[in-house]
C-alpha cells in the first residue's frame, strides 16, 4: 500500500476471488515500478494514499474460469495494466486503454478508478484473462520481462511503429522521468534508427543510454535541439516538453509519455508552421505486449541494464521507498 510520500507498507486485504467465469488469479513473481509509480511515491503527482499501488508484473497464473480458454494453472503471464472488455469498438480496434465498458482509466495500481488492487500484492484477480493476458516466452527472465505489461510495450509503441514509416530515421529522446525514454532508445536503436540523441541531467540515466548506443547529451533542454522526424518526450519537465515540440522535423511526430500534471503552454504557431503531429496518453498496452516480448525473446532487445536492483517481494516497502528507477522485487 502506498500510504503516502516515502512511506508505504505491507496491509492484509480480503484474499480475492474468481467473480467471473472470464476471471483469473495470478500470483505476481516479479514486480516493478512504473515511471508513474516513481512520480507518486517521490508525492510529485496529485494522487493521495492509501491505496494498493503497482500495474507492472509477470506472475503465475494460480486459477482459472470456467470460460478462460488461453490460459491454464502454472503459466507464467504478463498482465495488461488497463482494465478492458476486450469486446468494445475499442478494444478490438487495438485500443484497450480506452474501453467503453469501464470507467476511463480504469486501470491497476491507482485510486480512483475502481478496486482492482495493486501487482505488488500476494493475489490479483484479473478480469477478462484472456485478453489481459500474454504468455511469458520461454527463456525469459521474469526479472527483465516484469516491465512488460506498460513501460516496455509503451517504448516500442513511441518508435518501431513511427521507424516504420520513416526507415532509418534519426530519433530524440527527452529522458528525466526514468525508464520509458531508456527503453525508447533501445527499441529505436534495434529498428533501424540511423542514431538516437539522449538528453538528460541525470549521470546513470545517460551511460545506460550510451550502453545501447544513444549519442548523449548532458545538461538541461535548450530552447530547440535539432530536428528530428521522430521525437520522444519521457521527460516529465515542462521544459524538456517544449524543446521536444520545437525539435521536431516538418511533418514529424512529437509522442509524450506523460507525468505532466500541470498546464503546458505549447508554441503552436511554431508546430503549426512546421506541421507538428503530437500525442500524449497511457500508450495501448495489451495489443503491443507480445511484440515486445517477441523483441526480447529474440535478443532483438535486453531491458535488463534498466533494471536497478533485484530485491526480496517482502522488502517492497522499503526498496519501494528508496525511489530507485526500475527496482524488481520477487517471488521464487
Amino acid at each position: 500500500m502506498f500510504l503516502a510520500p516515502g512511506q508505504l507498507e505491507w496491509r492484509e486485504r480480503a484474499e480475492p476471488r474468481i467473480s467471473s467465469p472470464k476471471d483469473a488469479l495470478v500470483r505476481p513473481i516479479a514486480a516493478t515500478t512504473c515511471d508513474l509509480d516513481r512520480l507518486i511515491i517521490r508525492g510529485e503527482t496529485p494522487f493521495r494514499g492509501p491505496f494498493a499501488i503497482g500495474h507492472e508484473c509477470v506472475a503465475e497464473v494460480v486459477a482459472v474460469g470456467e470460460a478462460v480458454t488461453g490460459f491454464r494453472a502454472g503459466d507464467r503471464v504478463v498482465v495488461n495494466w488497463h482494465i478492458s472488455c476486450g469486446h468494445c469498438h475499442h478494444c478490438t480496434t487495438r485500443r484497450p486503454n480506452a474501453c467503453l465498458a469501464h470507467q476511463p482509466g480504469a486501470m491497476y495500481g491507482l485510486p480512483g478508478l475502481g478496486d482492482w488492487g495493486g501487482m505488488f500484492s500476494d493475489l490479483l484477480r484479473v478480469v477478462e484473462a484472456d485478453v489481459a493476458l500474454t504468455l511469458l516466452p520461454d527463456g525469459v527472465d521474469p526479472a527483465a520481462a516484469a516491465s512488460a505489461g506498460d513501460n516496455l510495450p509503451f517504448a516500442r509503441e513511441f518508435t518501431i511503429p513511427h521507424l516504420a514509416d520513416n526507415p532509418g530515421a534519426p530519433v530524440l529522446v527527452m529522458g528525466g522521468c526514468g525508464s520509458i525514454a531508456l527503453y525508447a532508445v533501445m527499441f529505436a536503436l534495434a529498428g533501424g534508427a540511423a542514431r538516437v540523441e539522449y538528453r538528460d541531467t541525470d549521470r546513470a540515466r545517460l551511460e545506460i543510454a550510451s550502453h545501447y548506443g544513444a549519442d548523449v547529451v548532458e545538461g538541461p533542454p535548450p530552447r530547440r535541439a535539432g530536428a528530428f522526424p521522430i521525437v520522444v518526450d519521457a521527460s516529465a519537465d515542462q521544459a524538456s516538453l517544449l524543446c521536444a515540440l520545437r525539435s521536431v522535423a516538418p511533418e514529424g511526430i512529437v509522442s509524450s509519455v506523460g507525468g505532466h500534471f500541470g498546464e503546458v503552454s505549447m508554441p503552436l504557431f511554431e508546430m503549426y508552421q512546421r506541421g507538428v503531429r503530437f500525442y500524449t496518453g497511457r500508450g495501448r498496452g495489451g495489443p503491443n505486449v507480445a511484440e515486445a516480448l517477441e523483441w526480447v525473446a529474440q535478443g532483438r532487445v535486453d531491458p535488463a541494464p534498466v533494471v536497478s536492483c533485484i530485491a526480496p517481494f517482502e522488502e517492497a516497502p522499503v526498496v519501494l521507498a528508496e525511489g530507485l528507477m526500475k527496482p524488481v522485487l520477487i517471488r521464487s
